[in-house]
């Protein structure tokens, strides 16, 4: 079975004109604003129903995938209307959180070790083939002293061990940075 492809968000491209020129049709300027909120409205309904139809109230996938779909909405807003000077710099940020979500998603950071280990074998005999985990371990040396700062009761000469604990650690750190700049970023993602 193939595994499956992680979606990658790439930056949207920012038009040359702005949602101030004259050259866009403006049909809220010709249907009163009453009539143009109920239509929104009922477009916002549309364009969630897939989102909310497959949500959940088991764990925090969920809510980071609303989470998701909401800055991939209002993403496409900010750059197709291009009304302010860091609408390059909003395009950046949020697609770094975007692709930020996707790996926490899929656990990249967690079964990352597991491309440096090819294991042939059943569930009760495992029998590993090829083990490459110095190749990962030395693809991220400050995880490595972060985990053995972090435990210093461990014993970490086995090797698997020590890869399990900076998979895991890797993960934290990429949940911790999708909040960290959702903080620090999100209050100027605005139309």
């Amino acid at each position: 079975m193939k595994p499956k492809k992680m979606k990658k968000y790439t930056k949207l491209p920012i038009p040359k004109d702005s949602a101030w020129d004259d050259t866009r049709f403006k049909w809220g300027g010709y249907v009163h604003w009453r009539i143009r909120y109920f239509f929104q409205g009922i477009w916002n309904i549309i364009r969630w129903m897939p989102t909310l139809y497959k949500d959940k109230d088991w764990d925090d996938y969920y809510i980071t995938k609303i989470l998701q779909k909401k800055i991939e909405f209002q993403r496409k807003l900010i750059v197709n209307n291009n009304r302010h000077t860091r609408v390059d710099m909003d395009n950046y940020w949020m697609t770094v959180v975007l692709n930020l979500i996707e790996l926490e998603h899929e656990d990249f950071y967690s079964l990352e070790k597991y491309n440096y280990i090819t294991d042939e074998g059943n569930i009760f005999e495992p029998k590993i083939t090829r083990d490459d985990t110095d190749m990962y371990l030395a693809k991220y040396p400050a995880s490595v002293r972060r985990v053995k700062q972090k435990y210093p009761n461990y014993d970490f000469k086995d090797k698997q061990r020590l890869s399990l604990y900076v998979g895991i650690y890797n993960q934290e750190r990429c949940r911790n940075l999708i909040f960290e700049i959702l903080k620090r970023k999100s209050a100027y993602w605005w139309e």
